[in-house]
C-alpha cells in the first residue's frame, strides 16, 4: 500500500466486504501495467496485528480475474474478533515454482473498529 493512502476499514466481527486488491507490474517508460496472473496457481493472504503478532496465517485466497490482476481474500468468521490496526500481505505463487509477496514493500493496512455491541 503507497504512503498515503487510507487503510482498509472494517468493523469487529463483520466478514464483509472482501480485502480486494489489483497487481501491477511495472512496465515501459515508467508507467504500470496490470499483472496478468494466468501462471498463479494459488494465493495466500497473511494478517499480523500491531506487534507482529500473526492473526492470520497463510489462509487460502482467490484469483477474480487473471488477466485483469485482481485478487481477493473473504473473511472468514474470527478474522475480524479483535479490534485494532493490522497488516496484511498476498502471496502469490506461480507455476515454475516462484513466489511474489504483495505488497513488495511494506504491507496493507488494516483498521479493525470496535462494534457498536462492543464500545
Amino acid at each position: 500500500m503507497a504512503r498515503g493512502e487510507k487503510p482498509f476499514i472494517m468493523k469487529r466481527n463483520d466478514t464483509a466486504p472482501a480485502l480486494i486488491a489489483t497487481v501491477y507490474d511495472k512496465g515501459c517508460l515508467g508507467g504500470w501495467n496490470r499483472l496478468n496472473l494466468s501462471a498463479v496457481t494459488k494465493v495466500d493472504f497473511s494478517m499480523a496485528d500491531d506487534c507482529g503478532v500473526l492473526t492470520i496465517s497463510s489462509q487460502s485466497a482467490q484469483t477474480i480475474s487473471a488477466n485483469s490482476g485482481i485478487i481477493q481474500y473473504s473473511w472468514k468468521e474470527g478474522d475480524t474478533a479483535v479490534a485494532g490496526n493490522f497488516v496484511g500481505e498476498f502471496e502469490l505463487f506461480f507455476a515454475d515454482g516462484t513466489k511474489m509477496s504483495l505488497p513488495r514493500e511494506g504491507g496493507i493496512s488494516i483498521r479493525i473498529e470496535e462494534d457498536i455491541n462492543n464500545i
